[in-house]
């Protein structure tokens, strides 16, 4: 099957007034075509973060690094 979505050590951090907040750290995940996956964890564990970072909808204040390839193609930090 061929790989959709392949996220290769995101990380996700946010500015803040007291210095900079690591909310991901080293995510890796690859998805096929036909497969379904489910993200669980606690609140606050960054599971929202992952995922606004792979469609570009942090907030103002966070930024993303790391690699996501969507179809085989790199979208983090396209506009």
């Amino acid at each position: 099957m061929a790989t959709v979505l392949q996220i290769t050590d995101l990380c996700v951090e946010f500015a803040t007034p007291e210095g900079p907040v690591r909310a991901v750290r080293g995510v890796d995940l690859e998805l096929e075509s036909g497969q379904t996956l489910g993200i669980v964890g606690e609140s606050g564990c960054g599971k929202s973060q992952v995922f606004l970072s792979v469609f570009g909808l942090l907030a103002g204040n966070g930024q993303a690094a790391g690699s996501v390839r969507f179809e085989g193609r790199e979208v983090l930090g396209r506009p």
